[in-house]
């Protein structure tokens, strides 16, 4: 016969993967509110000027899974939107990978309790309940804490390559390059993935009648990099070729700045990280020298 500590377990499971079976399954479309978004006029007044660029979908089981989430409960649901945006991930995926994390969480400590009971010595059923709780509120947030620190080393990427691009525009304009002309030609020069979305939403701002400026402005908000959207209300009241220079200049020199003093916070926090090892490293070969000559004084 088989152990009740055993069945529950299981039981949880198999629950537990139905509903993950189940939230895999296509969600049915509301055409009201498809048809809502497809209307301009009921759009608000913050509805940005062109659409934003959706990441490519992947039809991976995380992303079938997240989107039925956001369909189900995505408006009570909080996501790093600017984060995911700027590392090319979509919603879904990005709820699907943390559901699917939280699902072995409790999963796991639930099947070894089944394990264990099968082998006769199951543990107290409280330990196995709380243990996947905490491992499945942990698994939960665990992309979240993984898409800040790279969104965080890409954006120190992208102020490097927006440094070198205002000091580029503003040669541009002092040449008597127009606004625009200045920031769509100096954005075909670069080759990183900053400069491929510029000329992706310059490319559908000419499309849609949208001043550059007005979508380089909306990019730098949409990725949460300010650096971006200086530029643009700079060049939105460009006046005389010198006056701009001046400002991007100015620009320029105080973003190479901040990227100075961060390098420099950083650094010292690293050595601050390494004083402690440093310190306790020292102490335990001192302790090893010092240890043979005691013996030999005591034993002497």
């Amino acid at each position: 016969m088989i152990p009740m500590e055993a069945v529950l377990p299981a039981a949880a499971a198999g629950a537990l993967i139905g509903l993950a079976i189940r939230a895999a399954m296509p969600v049915r479309r509301d055409l009201a509110a498809a048809l809502d978004r497809l209307d301009v006029s009921k759009a608000g007044a913050g509805t940005p000027l062109l659409p934003s660029a959706a990441p490519d979908s992947t039809g991976s089981l995380a992303e079938r899974v997240g989107k039925r989430i956001l369909g189900e409960a995505g408006s009570r649901i909080t996501i790093p939107a600017k984060d995911l945006n700027l590392l090319r991930i979509s919603p879904a995926e990005h709820l699907g990978k943390r559901f699917l994390f939280a699902l072995y969480g409790l999963l796991l400590p639930q099947l070894l309790q089944a394990l264990l009971a099968l082998a006769g010595s199951p543990l107290p059923f409280a330990l196995p309940a709380l243990v996947s709780l905490g491992l499945a509120v942990l698994f939960w947030f665990w992309p979240v804490k993984e898409v800040a620190r790279d969104a965080a080393g890409v954006r120190l990427i992208v102020r490097h390559a927006a440094a070198s691009y205002l000091d580029r525009v503003a040669l541009a304009r002092i040449a008597n390059s127009g606004a625009a002309q200045a920031l769509t030609q100096t954005a075909e020069v670069g080759d990183g993935f900053i400069f491929v979305r510029m000329r992706q939403i310059f490319h559908e701002a000419d499309l849609a009648g949208v001043t550059v400026w007005d979508a380089l402005k909306q990019l730098g908000d949409e990725l949460d990099i300010p650096e971006l959207t200086r530029p643009a209300d700079t060049l939105a009241l460009a006046g005389d070729g010198a006056a701009v220079y001046t400002t991007l200049q100015a620009q320029a020199r105080q973003l190479r700045i901040a990227l100075l003093s961060d390098a420099k916070a950083e650094a010292n926090a690293a050595s601050a990280a390494m004083i402690l090892p440093v310190t306790a490293g020292v102490i335990l070969m001192l302790v090893f020298v010092m240890i043979p000559i005691t013996i030999t004084i005591l034993g002497s």
